[in-house]
């Protein structure tokens, strides 16, 4: 399989990284900051190029898109136009506009579309969703998620402080865990947010999806000092049902409540990007789409997303009917 990855940013890098350990060739890499365009080559030993257009001469299987979010709708137009398999980076696009005018290109092109929502390929967030539904706490009654970490002021320009590029706190921190609730548990029935901001950007957000008999708070911070969890992201995970609890702190062992008895399970230590994209690379090998994480099953993701946000700006319950 030959890979072209578009942009040589932080995740064009790891996805590069998960890639070679994996064995898959990366043909070319596609970037317009010339540096950064040479400096990827060199590592990956791969072409450079600045203009899109060279896809149509490379001859790949997979269009790999690491760009900025509000590039994705466009990029995705263009890599229809040379390749049938493509992955794209969270979130798939920033407005409910893009993402039916997405929907439509794949439809018309036969594409096959995934987005990289991580978490559904994380393996403590999976073996989690694994023992719920095997009734490892029984009904689900609350979930507490938290995603923190300290300012990203690594994104070039900036652009993740940037709302208009980066959709804000919202749609490129809280969606991960926005994301794995929507496939744990499906469509809530109303969503609320609650967003705290400093002079330039939002820094704080929690989200609360309401379920039938269930309550979901999902808290997301860019405004952790520097000494936080060493200066990197800190994410946890709380299942708590009528018959027991499950806690993931992110590390290699979920503690597991059950009748009284504390359990600690044991993990692999996997990594969720490389899983990821393994199992793309596998679908497109078998003619398969990618139902784990395609963009159908993205949608309500999306939506929950957008709800947020609407909540927050006008301080109010959102209803999804």
């Amino acid at each position: 399989m030959r890979v072209a990855v578009w942009g040589a940013g932080k995740m064009g890098w790891v996805h590069g990284n998960a890639y070679r350990e994996m064995g898959t060739e990366i043909a070319c890499v596609i970037e317009k900051d010339r540096e950064e365009a040479e400096q990827f080559a060199a590592e990956f030993q791969c072409a450079a190029f600045s203009d899109p257009g060279e896809l149509e001469k490379q001859n790949v299987d997979i269009i790999d898109i690491c760009l900025p979010s509000n590039l994705h709708r466009t990029a995705l137009e263009k890599a229809s136009e040379y390749c049938r398999a493509v992955i794209c980076e969270k979130p798939v696009c920033l407005s409910p506009g893009e993402f039916d005018e997405i929907a439509a290109i794949q439809k018309k092109r036969g594409m096959k579309l995934m987005v990289g929502q991580v978490l559904r390929f994380w393996e403590g967030y999976v073996k989690a969703m694994e023992l719920v539904r095997q009734g490892a706490v029984g009904k689900v009654r609350f979930v507490n998620c938290f995603r923190r970490q300290k300012r990203p002021s690594w994104s070039k320009g900036n652009w993740l402080m940037d709302e208009k590029k980066s959709g804000g706190i919202l749609m490129d921190l809280c969606i991960h865990d926005v994301d794995y609730i929507n496939w744990l548990l499906g469509r809530p029935e109303s969503v609320s947010c609650q967003i705290v901001r400093n002079e330039d950007a939002v820094l704080h957000g929690i989200i609360n999806m309401i379920y039938d008999g269930c309550c979901v708070n999902i808290i997301g911070s860019w405004g952790m000092p520097d000494g936080f969890s060493r200066g990197e992201l800190s994410a946890s995970l709380e299942i708590v049902g009528d018959d027991g609890m499950i806690t993931y702190i992110g590390d290699d062992r979920i503690e597991w409540i059950k009748n009284s008895e504390k359990r600690q399970l044991d993990l692999e230590k996997k990594n969720g990007y490389k899983e990821e994209l393994r199992y793309f690379l596998e679908c497109i090998e078998r003619g398969e789409n990618p139902e784990r994480a395609d963009l159908a099953s993205v949608k309500g993701t999306m939506e929950v997303l957008w709800a947020a946000a609407e909540a927050g700006r006008e301080n109010r319950i959102v209803a999804l009917s």
